[in-house]
Formats: structure tokens, C-alpha cells, sequence
């Protein structure tokens, strides 16, 4: 059963390839025509397309005009300050549709001459031959190049690729020359406020004037106060009035002190005599006692003459006797008492005392008279410290004013040379826009193809073709092979009879049925099984 069942595949094996065989053959006269027709249209069809030149464009989109930005400001190396140049994709979308508007690509094609291909066109696709319009063929050039035109941004790039293809490498490049010219012209407008530099000047004069105004109001205050920096005046006002204030009290303490010095010194004063004995020694009379005895000499004899002329008894002689009598009683008493004799000095203590005494005095004057200065500059120190406090608003006020006439100054000052060299940079096309690359003629063109559609064409060819015959088979209603008889009716075919005379000259016959009739049903039975 097994060899049976490989003889009947083999047989259906060998049925299927002849009968597929006998499909293609059947077919071959459609299958060489469908072929060659579109070989041949495809390779006429390539031969015949003009050749297409596609010229390229790239722009280069910062977020500033340049690198370093151009202020008058000063930058300072590493520390200076440093723009940032990342672009946003709002940005490379709005350059994107400035490239893409309407009035910048009317430009375009009114200037390259695009507008001219217009009626040609129409023509081609049929429409009606009546002249355009000169609008009308500028609109319908403009809404073509729109279509045409192939703006990209570069993936992972501030770049945009601007892309344009024609039949001309000229006109190729003539339009992206002509789209980079009104682009960095409509994208100057655009980013340019006109008049901006004659507003600032204009604000910077004003404010200039405010600020010379403010300067001469600060400099007549300054002067009629005697005030050049205020906080520092202060602060110097207030440290001379603490030395002052300190060195008074140490002035004060001071005369306190030698004021009680002086009473001290006074007491103790008062204590000490002038004068001290050095040296004492005790020593006789002798001197009044020999001058005594010489008195009493003298009266004895002036007695003695007196009593030559007097009686004992005269007033004379009796003065006399009484002077003797006293010479007499004295030279008693000096002969009984001795002498002492005594030498005295400064007292040294007492001097002493003196000196400092007057050092005292002379102290305290000087004391007295350095607290009454003391006092004096303390009060002028207090006096001055109280009417630069009393000033300290109005000079604020004044020094707030000109600080904020001369920051607008300043600031408008720096607004108005950015904005000139913004209109410098302006007049060179110096821009946050730059090409990249700019568009050149093409020599070799990108369109088409011939070798790749040639190939193509060929691919397309067979494919069709098959489609052609495989539709054909599915299409026909007449019986081709008697294995499609015998799966139709569902009796066995002994034989065939081609209706060709050379076919009937090798007339084939079905050895398998002639020579194995008795075997079918078992073959059956075996293939059943």
C-alpha cells in the first residue's frame, strides 16, 4: 500500500507540473506581450523624463546674532559673561514657516521667474487654453513652489535644509538664491523695531538732563551743608564725640584727682615749719658780762666827777647812782646765765611739699582749662553729629535721586549703542540666521534613475505578466486538460484529440488506464486508505 500510495503522489506530482506548464505555455503569446509592453513603456517612458537638478540650501539658526553678544558692557574671560546660544524647536518652526509664507515665496517666483511656467502647465494637464492672468500665474507658481519646495529641519542640528528640484540646474539654484536674499531681508524686518535707536537716544538725553539736574541740586546741598560723604562724616562725628566725651571724663577724673592732691598737700602743709634747727650749743655771757663791767666802770667815774661838783644828794648824782645800781643788778644777772647757740635750715619735707604742692596748682590749672576745651568741642561734636542727622534724609533723598537718574542714564545709554549696533549689524545682514550653505548649480542630476527604472520596469514586467496570465486562467470557461475533464464530469479520460494537426501527429494516450484497468479500483481502495 505504501509503494502504491508514492506511485499515485508521484503521478499527482507529475500531473500538477505538466499541467502547470501547460498553464504558462497555453498563455505565452499574453505573457510576451504583457512583458514587453511595459519593458518596453517603462524604458521609453525613462528615456523620454527630462532630468531633474535639485539645488540645496542650509541654514544655521542661533538664538543670538553672534557668539559673544556685542554690548557695552565689558566680559571678562572665563567669569565674562556668556550667552546662551540653544535654539528651541519654536524657533527652528517659526524660521520654518517664515520660509514656507505666502508673500515671501510670491516674491520668490516674481523675481526668479517662475511665473512664466504657469500657462505651459495648464496646458500639459489639460485645463483650458485661456491666458492666465499675470496674478493669476504668480499665485498658481507660488502655490507649485509651496508644493515643491522642501524645508527640513536637520534632526539633532539648528540647521534647516532647504531642498528645490528642477528641470533647469540654473533655475534651481536661482530660486534658492532668491528665497536666501528676501528671507534674510523679511527676517531682518521682522526682527528689527524701526526707529529703536532714535527712541533711546531720545530717552538717554532726557535722562542725562534729569541726571546733571539731580548732580547740580546734590552739589549746592553738599556745599551749603559743608557735607561731602555723609556716612562718613557721621561716623567721624560720632568717634570724635566718644573721644571727646572719654577724654573729658578722663580730663574730669583727672582735676578730681589733683584737686584732692592739692588738699592733701595743704593739710600736711600746714603741719611742717618753714625752718628746722641743724645745730645747738650752749655758751657763757661773756660778752654782756665785759661790756656790763665796762658800763659800770664808766658810771662809777662819771659819779666820781659828779661828786666833785654835786652833792651826794643832787638829782644828777642820784641818776647815776641808779644806773649803777641797775649795771650793777644786770651784770649780776649776767654773770649767773650762759647762752645758746642755735643754727636752722629750710625744712626739706616742707619744700618737698611745696613743689608738689605747685605742681598741683599748676596741673590743675591746666586741667581746668583742657575740661573747658574738652567741653567746648564735645558740645560742637554733639551739635554737628545732630545736624548731620537732621540732613541725613534730604541727602539720601538727593543721593537716591541721582542714583537713579544715572542708572537710567546708564541703561539707556547702553540700550541706545545696542540698538546702533544692531542697526550696524542690521546693514551688514548679520543676523541669528546664517547659511550654512549656500545654494550651488547642480551637475549631475538626482532624476531620474534610468538604470534603477530600467530594472524596475523589467520587475514590474514579469509581475504583471503573471498577474495577466494567473487572471486569464481564473477567467476562461473551456476545458484545457482532461485531468480538468475527469475532476468536472468524474469519468476517467482514455484519450484526447488536439484539435492541432501537429499535436494529432503525437497523440498521447493514457498508457495507465489502457494497460491497468482492473487495477483502478484498488488503486482507489489504496489511495482511500
Amino acid at each position: 500500500m505504501t509503494k502504491t500510495t508514492t506511485l499515485m503522489k508521484s503521478e499527482q506530482q507529475g500531473y500538477s507540473l505538466r499541467d502547470a506548464a501547460s498553464v504558462w505555455f497555453r498563455h505565452k503569446f499574453l505573457m510576451a506581450v504583457t512583458f514587453l509592453t511595459i519593458a518596453i513603456a517603462t524604458a521609453i517612458i525613462t528615456m523620454v523624463m527630462p532630468n531633474e537638478y535639485e539645488s540645496t540650501m542650509k541654514i544655521l539658526v542661533k538664538s543670538i546674532r553672534t557668539d559673544v553678544p556685542i554690548t557695552p558692557e565689558r566680559t571678562t574671560g572665563a567669569t565674562g559673561a556668556v550667552s546662551d546660544n540653544t535654539v528651541t524647536e519654536a524657533q527652528i518652526n517659526s524660521e520654518i514657516e517664515l520660509l514656507t509664507s505666502k508673500d515671501l515665496l510670491t516674491s520668490v517666483v516674481r523675481e526668479s521667474g517662475l511665473a512664466e511656467r504657469g500657462p505651459t502647465l495648464l496646458q500639459r494637464i489639460g485645463l483650458k487654453e485661456k491666458p492666465m492672468t499675470e496674478a493669476g500665474r504668480v499665485e498658481f507658481a507660488s502655490d507649485r513652489l509651496a508644493s515643491e519646495l522642501q524645508v527640513n529641519p536637520v534632526k539633532k542640528a539648528n540647521i534647516v535644509e532647504i531642498n528645490y528640484s528642477s528641470s533647469s540646474p540654473q533655475l534651481a539654484a536661482t530660486v534658492l538664491q532668491k528665497l536666501q536674499d528676501l528671507y534674510l531681508d523679511k527676517h531682518l524686518k521682522l526682527h528689527r523695531l524701526p526707529g529703536t535707536y532714535e527712541f533711546f537716544k531720545a530717552q538717554a538725553e532726557q535722562y542725562e538732563h534729569q541726571l546733571r539736574q539731580a548732580e547740580q541740586q546734590f552739589s549746592q546741598f553738599q556745599q551749603s551743608n559743608n557735607v561731602v560723604s555723609l556716612a562718613q562724616q557721621k561716623e567721624m562725628a560720632v568717634q570724635k564725640t566718644a573721644e571727646a566725651r572719654s577724654k573729658l571724663q578722663e580730663t574730669q577724673a583727672f582735676l578730681k584727682e589733683v584737686t584732692e592732691r592739692m588738699s592733701l598737700l595743704q593739710d600736711q602743709m600746714r603741719t611742717l615749719q618753714p625752718r628746722i634747727v641743724t645745730t645747738s650749743r650752749a655758751l657763757p655771757n661773756q660778752y654782756s658780762t665785759e661790756r656790763l663791767n665796762t658800763m659800770m666802770v664808766e658810771l662809777q667815774n662819771r659819779r666820781r666827777q659828779l661828786l666833785t661838783k654835786f652833792k651826794p644828794g643832787d638829782r644828777l648824782v642820784k641818776e647815776v647812782d641808779d644806773q649803777i645800781q641797775t649795771t650793777r643788778t644786770a651784770l649780776d644777772r649776767a654773770s649767773k646765765e650762759t647762752a645758746t647757740e642755735q643754727a636752722t635750715d629750710l625744712n626739706p619735707l616742707r619744700q618737698t611739699i611745696a613743689a608738689e604742692l605747685a605742681r598741683a596748682r599748676v596741673d590743675e590749672v591746666g586741667a581746668r582749662a583742657r575740661e573747658a576745651s574738652l567741653s567746648a568741642q564735645l558740645r560742637d561734636y554733639e551739635a554737628q553729629s545732630s545736624r548731620l542727622e537732621g540732613i541725613t534724609a534730604q541727602f539720601q533723598d538727593l543721593t537716591r535721586q541721582v542714583k537713579e537718574a544715572e542708572d537710567n542714564y546708564q541703561l539707556y545709554e547702553k540700550k541706545q549703542e545696542e540698538a546702533r549696533i544692531a542697526d550696524q549689524l542690521d546693514q551688514n545682514k548679520i543676523t541669528n540666521v546664517s547659511i550654512a550653505e549656500a545654494p550651488a548649480i547642480s551637475q549631475l542630476p538626482i532624476r531620474p534613475n534610468r538604470a534603477l527604472n530600467l530594472v524596475l520596469g523589467l520587475l514590474l514586467g514579469v509581475a504583471v505578466s503573471i498577474g495577466v496570465v494567473i487572471a486569464a486562467e481564473f477567467m476562461r470557461e473551456n476545458v484545457e486538460t482532461p485531468r480538468e475533464l475527469e475532476s468536472l464530469t468524474g469519468i476517467p479520460v482514455l484519450a484526447t484529440v488536439p484539435t492541432d494537426r501537429s499535436a494529432r501527429r503525437s497523440l498521447i494516450i493514457d498508457q495507465r488506464r489502457l494497460a491497468l484497468p482492473a487495477a483502478e479500483p484498488e488503486m482507489e481502495w489504496a489511495s482511500g486508505d
